[in-house]
C-alpha cells in the first residue's frame, strides 16, 4: 500500500509542503504516526474545508474501506472527486450541513482545515465530537492562523468572503487555549470519560477521544 506521503504528493495536497514542515515533520508524518495502524479500521472520515478536492482524494485513497465527506462552504468546491466522496456545501459551523454529512454514522477522523477562524474551530468542535467514535481522532491544523486578525484575508483566502456579515474575523486565541486547557485539566483530574490525549505539534493539534464512550450519534453540544 502507498504511504500517505506519496499520495498526498500524488494528489497535490499541500498538508506536505515546506509550509506544513517543522525539522522535517510535515502534517502528512504527524497523521502518519497515528493513522497507519488504523487506516484498514476507518470506515468514516470528514475534512471541514475542501479547495479542490486534493485531500479528500489522498484520504479515500489511504483509508480504503472509508467513506470520505468534505464540508465546504464555496459551492465551487462541490465536483465529481471519485467514488467514496461526498462532499456538503455549508458553513463548517452550519448544523444542516455537517448533519448531512454521513447521517447517523460517527466518525474515525475529523479534520478541521476550515476558515481557521477561533470561533467557527470552537463551534465545530462543540457540534462534531459528539460524532467522533470511541478512539477517534479530532485534528486542528494552521494553529498559527488563530493568533491573528483575518480580516485582510477575507478576499483572499477561498470561500472566506462567503462567510454572512457580522462574522468575527478578528481571532482571540485566549478562547480557544481555554478548550484546550479544559481538555487538560480534565486528563490530569482523571475526570470524565471524554478524552484519550491532545497532542500538540507545529501549527497542528491531535485530540483522542476515549475509548469507551458511550455512542452519541446525533447529539451535538448545543452551540451558544
Amino acid at each position: 500500500m502507498k504511504t500517505l506521503q506519496v499520495l498526498g504528493s500524488e494528489h497535490g495536497t499541500d498538508k506536505g509542503n515546506d509550509h506544513h514542515t517543522f525539522e522535517g515533520v510535515s502534517y502528512l508524518d504527524v497523521y502518519s504516526h497515528y493513522f497507519d495502524p488504523i487506516r484498514d479500521r476507518v470506515t468514516q472520515v470528514l475534512e471541514l474545508g475542501v479547495l479542490r478536492g486534493q485531500s479528500l482524494k489522498m484520504w479515500r485513497d489511504y483509508f480504503p474501506s472509508a467513506e470520505v465527506w468534505g464540508v465546504d462552504i464555496n459551492p465551487t468546491a462541490v465536483a465529481d472527486y471519485g467514488p467514496r466522496i461526498h462532499v456538503v456545501t455549508g458553513s463548517q459551523i452550519d448544523r444542516d450541513a455537517l448533519a448531512s454529512a454521513a447521517p447517523g454514522q460517527l466518525f474515525d477522523v475529523v479534520v478541521d482545515d476550515g476558515s481557521h477562524l477561533v470561533d467557527h474551530i470552537l463551534q465545530s468542535f462543540e457540534l462534531l465530537w459528539p460524532r467522533v467514535a470511541p478512539g477517534g481522532y479530532y485534528v486542528v491544523e494552521d494553529l498559527q492562523c488563530t493568533y491573528n486578525d483575518n480580516t485582510p484575508n477575507v478576499h483572499i483566502w477561498p470561500g472566506q468572503h462567503l462567510n454572512p456579515p457580522g462574522t468575527n474575523f478578528v481571532n482571540d486565541r485566549l478562547k480557544l487555549d481555554t478548550l484546550f486547557t479544559t481538555i487538560i485539566h480534565s486528563l490530569d483530574a482523571f475526570t470524565g470519560n471524554e478524552f484519550r490525549f491532545i497532542h500538540f505539534w507545529p501549527k497542528q493539534c491531535v485530540i483522542k477521544r476515549a475509548l469507551f464512550v458511550p455512542s452519541r450519534v446525533n447529539q451535538a453540544v448545543e452551540v451558544s
